[in-house]
């Protein structure tokens, strides 16, 4: 739209960011990469805990891809500066959104929650980085928490609904208002005033406030509170087990396996005082390779076979693994499940260190042999039931 200029993918997300337009400034590169750091902290598939498998399925669910509850609906993190007013027209107005081109019809074709605000109209100025990181990391986990959790851990598609009144996520709701443990004063008072309202805005401010709890982040709160909003007696797990028990399950059964809690230090070096601080944002690589592989036994028939020139992809953020993927038959394939089935024989026409691993050790001789010198030993014609006779030497197909 003309009032984002620019954007970055990252994880299932598309932050867009607020050029100079309607009388204010653009909001810093800086900033938005520090935004897509917290993402990347938020999302860390190596933290202690995490169900890797449910947290490729949230980045998914996130993307909006076929079969997910928002299908076809990309998330879309917006990110501008100072405040709705700030802008003329203000884009989160009615009139606002359709002034501004293509700003209506970008909302209506992404799942947007909250914006992110770069020195929020109610913030400290000179800016604070504890503040910043309260402030920001409330409305990425909103986001996250909305649009990516449901349907990534086991049973999470029914438990966080938040429009079924016996859903696991609405009884610890109103275990939580009944025990005390969240004020709804700020809120309109009570749950059934309005179902609509409950289930889009509390509901998400619970899992925020929540989130903060298990994690023990009121650091981050001015004067480490939020009372009466969020009671004082919750703001760390034991204290959340005691007084909302529903909600201590819920958060550890399908949130804690997918987002991964940044250490407190990390954060504070990212967002310091008066905008200082690197963001360490890490950009994602893309790597494409034409691969053979044997497939084992009983997969695709009762021999062992080699699928030739297949397509891999493989994501990479620095030297961590994201995803590595192939392509088989039209159809696209994560690696990591079915990893124990193939082993991977050459990439762009030579051997793996797996396979070259293989080879070593039914034939030591042969150690340093390289494709090339494989095919001109046993001829192309005999090549691939060659490798094969390889990987079986050791009794399995597969390593």
């Amino acid at each position: 739209s003309s009032h984002f200029d620019r954007s970055l993918d990252v994880y299932g997300i598309k932050l867009v960011a607020s050029g100079a337009v309607g009388g204010n400034e653009a909001v810093p590169d800086e900033w938005v990469y520090k935004t897509a750091r917290v993402v990347q902290l938020l999302l860390d598939k190596e933290a202690l805990g995490i169900d890797q498998a449910a947290q490729e399925r949230a980045i998914s669910i996130l993307s909006g891809a076929e079969g997910t509850f928002h299908a076809g609906i990309p998330t879309s993190q917006r990110i501008s500066y100072g405040g709705g007013d700030s802008y003329s027209p203000n884009p989160l107005s009615d009139d606002g959104r359709r002034l501004w081109e293509g700003l209506e019809a970008f909302n209506d074709s992404h799942a947007v929650d909250d914006m992110v605000w770069y020195r929020n109209v109610s913030s400290p100025n000179p800016p604070q980085g504890d503040n910043d990181i309260g402030e920001l990391m409330e409305h990425i986990l909103h986001t996250i928490h909305t649009f990516g959790l449901r349907g990534a851990a086991d049973g999470s598609l029914a438990a966080l609904n938040p429009n079924d009144s016996d859903s696991k996520l609405q009884l610890a709701l109103r275990e939580a208002v009944d025990s005390g443990t969240f004020g709804l004063d700020g809120y309109g008072g009570s749950l059934d005033r309005d179902p609509e309202y409950t289930n889009s805005v509390i509901v998400k401010e619970y899992l925020y406030l929540l989130t903060f709890g298990m994690w023990g982040y009121s650091t981050f709160w001015e004067n480490e509170t939020l009372a009466p909003e969020w009671a004082d007696s919750a703001r760390t797990p034991e204290g959340v087990l005691a007084s909302n028990p529903l909600g201590y399950r819920l958060f550890n059964d399908y949130i804690a396996p997918v987002l991964s809690k940044p250490d407190i230090a990390t954060l504070r070096s990212i967002f310091q005082d008066n905008d200082q601080g690197d963001s360490g944002y890490i950009w994602d690589t893309t790597e494409s390779a034409f691969i053979d592989i044997i497939v084992d036994k009983g997969v695709l028939g009762a021999d062992a076979v080699m699928l030739k020139n297949l397509s891999e992809t493989t994501l990479m953020n620095g030297e961590t693994l994201l995803r590595q993927g192939l392509e088989y038959q039209g159809q696209e394939f994560n690696y990591a499940t079915i990893a124990s089935l193939i082993t991977i024989v050459t990439k762009n026409g030579t051997f793996t260190t797996e396979f070259q691993s293989e080879i070593e050790d039914a034939f030591p001789e042969y150690a340093a042999l390289s494709y090339q010198d494989a095919v001109s030993l046993v001829g192309i014609s005999g090549i691939d039931d060659a490798l094969i006779s390889v990987a079986g030497v050791d009794g399995t197909f597969v390593s």
